[in-house]
Formats: C-alpha cells, structure tokens, sequence
C-alpha cells in the first residue's frame, strides 16, 4: 500500500504548540479548582459554590448554618476522617442506655466555652460549660413542646468545633431523676402495714462517689401510726412535664379499705422535698377512691393518651376496678376522686382483676397499650387483659384474653391454678418496635413456679400467641422452704450486659430452703430467651441468694443505673426482718458474678438501710416495663393480703 507524502507531513512547531497550550489550560483549571475549594472552605454558608462551609461542619456559632439534614446530605465527609477524635465525654449514658432522666450531662477539657448537642435530627444546641461540666435537657413537654415517647429509640450526638461528633443510641424508658442531675434516683418505700407508720424514701446517685447516697435526700409520710398502708405501692412519671420526675405513693388501706394516692412534685434541682403530711406537709394532689377497693395496690405512671404529659393507671383489685387519671398538663394531676377518672373498667365477676397492669406500645404505632392482669380467673388459673390504644384511647372492651398454656405439664389448671397474671413484665426482647411480655405464674405445679416469654406479632388484634416462645421451671419444690419456691412471683427485666438487649430476672422467695433466690437469665441476641428447667439440671446466668431464711429475699427486683456508667444495675431487696434493699453493678460484656449472702464469702455492691420504717424495699419504684407480683396467699371472701402491702 503507497500513501501520499502529503498527508504525513506533520509541523513539528504545531504539535509542541498545541500540547503546550492543552498543559497551560489544564494547569489554569487545576488553580482554578484550588483557588475556588480554598475560597469556599474559607467561606460562609452563603457561597454558593461550597455550601456547607466550614463553620456549618464544624457546628460553630453561625447563625446562617443549615439544618442537619442538610448538613448530613452535603458535608465533605472525607474531611471528618482527618478530624481527631471528641474529647467531650458523655457521663451519665452509653450506647444502648435506657433513658430514665431528663437531661444528659458530661464533661469536657478546660477552657472550652460550650459543647454542641442534638439529638435524632434536631438543631444542634450551644450549652454552656461550667467547671468542665455541660447539662442538656432533653425533649420535655411543658419546656420544649416537644417528647419522647415511651420505648422509642433515639440519638444523641455531642461535639466539639474541628473534632469528630460522639454518638450514642438510646432508647427512652420512665424518669426516676427528681433533681435533675442526670442520673436515676432509686425511690423505694418502707411500708410494713396496718400497726406502722409507712414511708416512701428517695435515694440520689453520686456521680463522684458513683454510690447510691446511703441517707436518703427525700422522705415522704403521711404521719400515721396505723392503718394506712402508706408506702404499700410507689410509682414515678413526668407528670408536669418539665423533665423532672414526679413520685406518687400509695396508701391502699385508707379510709377504711378504700385507699388513695399521693402525688410529689419535683421542684426541680432541689428534687421533691421531705413531707409529713401529719405535721403540716402537703402533697401536690391526692386521687381518692369511693369504695373499699384498695385504691392504689397499683400504680402505673405512663403517657397514655400521648400528649406528653405521663398519666397514672391506678387498680383496685377488691373491687375489680382500674381507672385511669390523666395529667392536667403542667399542673400535674388535681385533688379528685374516681368518679371523675378518665377511664374506667370493671369486667363482670370478682376476679382480682387490677392485681397488676402495666403499659408498653404492643402493635408498634407509637401509642401505649395497657396490660392488666386477672390472676383468679377461672379457679386461680389466671389470665391476662390486652387493651390496644386507638390513638391514645381505649375500648370498652380488650382486643385480647392470654390465657396460660397447657404444657408443661400439669399445666395451670392443676393443683389450684397458678395465677397467671399475677406477675409480669413488659420489654423489647427481640429489638423490634413492638413491645414484649413475659408472666409469671408462682403457683404453678404446686408451687414450683413457671414463666413464660411472648414474643410480640405487632398485631392489633391477638399481638401475643397462644404458645410461648420461651418457658422458664423454678427448681425442685423439696429444695423449697415449705415446698413453697414461688418461682416467677417477681419479674424484671434490663440489660445487664450492655448488649442493648434486656435480660431476666426472676425472683423465688421460697427457693433454697427459704433464703430466697433471685435468677438472672441473658437474652441471646439471635435466639431469645432459652428454655431454662432448673429442677431438671438447668442454671440461670448469675444467682443471687438471700442472708436470711424467710425474709422475703427478691420481693422488690429492679434494673436501674446505681453506679453512673449508664448500665442497668440490679436492685433486689429483702424487707422481712432483714429490712435491707442490695445493688449489684453490672459489667459490661459480661455478667454480675453469683452471690450468696448467707454466705461470708457473698457480697453486694452497696446495701441500704431505712433510717425509720420496716419491710424497706417492700416495693421498689416501677417504671413501667417492670411488674412484681404481691405473693398473696389470697383468700377472697375475707379479703385478705399477705406477703407484699
């Protein structure tokens, strides 16, 4: 093949030209470039062409900054890897925390003016630092107009200018901080019956100690010698909705046997002041009741009709009644009686419906559901009422009856029944939004004991099926004092381990000839709960036994953060005779080692003493994923209780 000489000839002069000319241009857009990312990152949010600046990725006070969402949609994110890591510390809350207060609080280095706090997709706030200190308040009704409802989950981001933001993941429990300082404060009651004056004390966390305070902050009495029951039931809320928890103490035996309920406001960081009310003391409101039904057996602080303000669900299991009181807003709850209740039910025969309720969202729309306990039905078989809210109000009538199942053998039917419904719990088991339940029955198989674990379908008509996804046997009833081991009689539940799943505690005031056993069973991240049978060679996770035979060792249980690490702890007391309530820290990645108390060799982490009253910790206050039966011995036409009022 020839070519033309012609079209080969290239000018040499032309080539060097042109390459020299594409090399200036593409060195002009390099500058360019450079010139444009080095005006911008000095820039404000109003250049276009950089948008968010470097004040706005920062978080400093530029009052032109985007919201978050904005920010998270446009920030140069390969930048935040070149930042150091936050200084600033979270104190009170970790990841996978319950939130039982209503303000984060935390620390940072010397001479830093204030931190940035947000949480979910909010704003980021400037708060102030004082000492190396900062508060935040979180989402409270009456303050913000805005609130978290109970069992969502959150986060919480604080942040330092040119360092990488911290972020946890919470999820939002019932306030038990009365003052305030971030950390939950453990409100017990002291209240030993008809022949003593009833107490009800609150114990604040030192976060320097990082102790439970061993004299108590606040005590409250209604000043009478007898007959009153005063502290026979506590129970907390935001019922004003300012951040700060509220008490409410029941007296079920006054009156007569009507019983009523008082409710002590906090008054912010001064907490809720000492009151007798027999010796010119007030309380913020009393809920009184019209018959001998025992009003305030059970009390129940929660946001059921969702205007973020916490309500009070109240029983009256003498007469079959539950009523329901809502908050009045900042005020809290007024002086009434239950003809003016906000809600009322009485199902048809005498039953002890009401000997325990509780509240968590079963359906996973946002609302509170109500769970109520009939725990003589049919012959002490037992069951249980399911109440779906409908957008913040319920039916007349429950969407669903659990009754317990037939196996294991000899089932509930057997042997006088077991009270189904007699104790349970209520939680987020398989980390869903759909809130979970697991029952206690103690008479079981003559008093051995049983508990069953419900997985939630989310559901709004049967959301709990017939067959549990766990069962969990007491031990041998020969091991027993009196062949009495009452398995399953008091429940909690909380994470012990930090996983961010919440565990099994089990009480059994009868268990080891008497002394009392409290079992601590791990919920598995990928299976639940196990099938646990402890008088066929099963074992629970950690065992905490009693110092003495027949004190009631595991009466009061309870998960709450008593050392300021932003872990559950576990709270047991032993009221009878003992008259002590015990802490055990929990451990991170790990589990609380087994204690014996009747032994030298068991310890606590802290044991608390009242300094007046008997049958201290008697009830520990609930929030409201949180149940303990009363272990009557229950004969119904005389009406008599024993063992938890």
């Amino acid at each position: 093949m020839q070519f033309d000489s012609k079209s080969t000839n290239i000018n040499p002069l032309l080539v060097f030209l042109n390459m020299a000319n594409k090399t200036f241009i593409q060195y002009l857009n390099q500058r360019l470039l450079l010139l444009i990312l080095t005006l911008g990152l000095a820039g404000c949010w109003t250049n276009p062409l950089t948008h968010p600046p470097i004040e706005c990725l920062m978080k400093s006070n530029n009052s032109l900054c985007p919201d978050k969402k904005l920010l998270e949609k446009w920030s140069p994110f390969l930048f935040l890897h070149l930042l150091p890591e936050s200084t600033v510390t979270i104190s009170n809350l970790t990841n996978h925390s319950v939130v039982e207060t209503g303000f984060v609080v935390g620390t940072v280095s010397a001479g830093q003016p204030y931190v940035n706090v947000w949480t979910d997709d909010i704003l980021h706030t400037q708060v102030p630092v004082i000492d190396g200190t900062w508060r935040y308040a979180l989402p409270a009704k009456a303050v913000t107009n805005t609130f978290w409802t109970y069992g969502s989950l959150h986060t919480i981001s604080v942040h330092l200018p040119f360092e990488k933001p911290k972020t946890i993941q919470v999820r939002m429990g019932n306030n038990h901080d009365t003052d305030g300082d971030g950390y939950p404060d453990l409100i017990v009651s002291a209240g030993p019956g008809a022949g003593s004056q009833g107490y009800a004390y609150v114990y604040r966390l030192n976060p320097t100690t990082k102790l439970l305070e061993q004299t108590p902050n606040t005590s409250l009495t209604d000043g009478q010698t007898s007959n009153t029951y005063f502290g026979s039931r506590v129970g907390t809320g935001d019922f004003n909705g300012d951040g700060y928890a509220d008490v409410l103490v029941g007296a079920q035996a006054y009156n007569g046997a009507a019983g009523r309920v008082y409710e002590f406001l906090s008054r912010g960081q001064t907490g809720i002041s000492s009151q007798d009310l027999n010796a010119g003391g007030s309380a913020n409101a009393i809920l009184d009741a019209l018959s001998d039904g025992r009003l305030g057996t059970n009390i129940v602080g929660a946001d059921v009709n969702h205007d973020g303000y916490d309500d009070v669900v109240l029983a009256s299991p003498w007469d079959n009644d539950m009523f329901i009181f809502h908050s009045q807003g900042p005020i809290g709850f007024i002086s009434q009686n239950t003809s003016s209740a906000n809600f009322y039910y009485k199902p048809g025969p005498a039953n002890n419906f009401g000997n325990h309720a509780t509240v968590g969202d079963v359906n996973g729309d946002g609302f509170q559901d109500l769970i109520v306990g009939e725990q003589l039905h049919a012959l002490n078989t037992g069951r249980i009422f399911v109440f779906i809210s409908n957008g913040g109000t319920y039916s007349s009538q429950p969407q669903q009856f659990l009754y317990p199942p037939t196996d294991p053998a000899p089932g509930c039917a057997a042997g006088g029944g077991c009270r189904f419904g007699s104790a349970f719990v209520l939680d987020y088991f398989n980390s869903d939004n759909c809130i979970d339940l697991a029952v206690g029955a103690f008479p079981f198989n003559s008093n051995q004991g049983i508990v069953h674990v419900y997985n939630s379908t989310c559901d709004s008509t049967n959301p709990y099926g017939s067959v549990p996804n766990s069962t969990l046997l007491g031990p041998v009833t020969t091991s027993c004092n009196g062949m009495l081991c009452n398995f399953g009689g008091t429940l909690a539940s909380g994470d012990t381990n930090g996983d961010g799943l919440p565990d099994l505690l089990i009480g059994a005031t009868g268990a080891s000839a008497g002394i009392g056993d409290v079992y601590l069973v791990l919920n598995d991240p990928v299976t639940g709960f196990r099938n646990m049978n402890l008088s066929a060679g099963g074992s629970a996770d950690s065992l905490f036994s009693g110092a003495n035979a027949v004190t009631n060792f595991s009466m009061g249980l309870r998960f709450q953060d008593t050392n300021a690490d932003g872990l559950q702890d576990i709270v047991i007391s032993e009221p009878t005779t003992t008259n002590r309530v015990y802490t055990f820290h929990s451990v991170r990645g790990s589990v609380p080692a087994s204690q014996n108390l009747n032994n030298v060799s068991g310890v606590t982490s802290q044991t608390l003493a009242p300094p007046l009253g008997t049958s201290f910790g008697n009830t520990i206050a609930l929030w409201k994923t949180k149940a303990e039966s009363y272990l009557w011995a229950f004969v119904a036409k005389t009406k008599e209780y024993f063992g938890m009022i």
